[in-house]
């Protein structure tokens, strides 16, 4: 991966050269202290460390300017003869190219190491940029998905039992839907409804046996068939028997509450029977009989038909 800028890892602005002349000036007077023991020996040291300092904290600039101060200084006051311009021998050329052969070297090394490490904190913000844009990419397309199969699943739902549906919910996005048709049949005043929503309309025990539905922390009913005292309009209570489904999404918990609609168990009649008799006389019988046979029917009682 190219990154251009790995070279502005320091931050830019004057303040940078002026801690570097703070630092040469720092080693300047630990040198002078320490002047008494050392007198002329190692000269440069301390603004060696000076020049490094300033290149591992500021960067190459301020770098650069601490090296050109800090050769006439220490060449000034801490080389033999001390304090004297005069006069430049070959213990002067000694030290100075000493100093311009290590404090460069060490300066650039440094530099190089510092571009290395903000190069590769640049790349882990870029992989992590990119794996965050890659989250958000998935998160949407998980989100996408689960409203396709929650739309699918709803309106499969709500067009086989959209007459039958009385109460639809999500708490999570503050939704609720109570049947005005549903409503009217029992009594309830609007104000109560938008007040209390179902809870309205349910007898207290069952209103906190269902609980869960009017609560977004709290974990919805359990599906299937649920018995349901319903307030009507002269203030008693009838059972209603209802099924209940829940809807699974990533926005929340959609609950239906429908009335139940299944089919009526009838009791089933019975078929006449003919018992085995021997002889002609049982034929005969069994011939001029009439047989039966019932015919199904998709609503109503059975039919009971006659045939020859």
């Amino acid at each position: 991966m190219d990154i251009r800028n790995a070279r502005r890892w320091a931050e830019p602005g004057a303040k940078r050269y002026v801690g570097a002349l703070m630092v040469v000036l720092a080693a300047f007077l630990i040198r002078s202290l320490l002047h008494p023991v050392l007198d002329h020996s190692m000269p440069g040291l301390f603004f060696v460390c000076a020049a490094i300092i300033v290149e591992f904290t500021w960067g190459l600039g301020p770098a650069i300017m601490a090296m050109v101060i800090s050769i006439p200084i220490f060449d000034f006051f801490f080389v033999p003869p001390f304090r004297d311009i005069a006069e430049l021998d070959r213990r002067d050329v000694m030290i100075v190219t000493g100093f311009l052969l290590i404090t460069p070297l060490a300066v650039a090394l440094i530099e190089r190491l510092r571009r290395a490490q903000y190069r590769a904190e640049l790349i882990a913000e870029v992989a992590q940029t990119r794996y965050e844009m890659l989250l958000r990419a998935e998160n949407e397309r998980m989100v996408l998905s689960d409203s396709v199969q929650l739309g699918n699943a709803l309106m499969t739902y709500l067009t086989k039992h959209l007459d039958s549906i009385v109460y639809l919910a999500n708490r999570a996005t503050h939704y609720e839907f109570i049947d005005e048709h549903f409503r009217r049949e029992t009594g309830v005043a609007p104000e109560a409804i938008k007040r209390d929503g179902l809870r309205a309309l349910l007898h207290p025990d069952d209103a906190q046996r269902m609980a869960g539905l009017f609560s977004a922390d709290a974990e919805p009913p359990q599906q299937g068939a649920h018995n349901l005292r319903i307030r009507q309009r002269d203030g008693s209570f009838e059972v209603m028997h209802c099924e209940l489904q829940h809807f699974r999404a990533h926005v929340g918990t959609y609950v239906i509450l429908r009335v139940h609609t299944g089919p009526a168990v009838r009791p089933v009649t019975q078929l006449h029977t003919v018992s085995a008799v021997s002889g002609a006389s049982n034929t005969s019988s069994m011939s001029s009989a009439p047989t039966t046979r019932e015919v199904p029917q998709t609503s109503g009682t059975p039919v009971v038909t006659g045939g020859v």
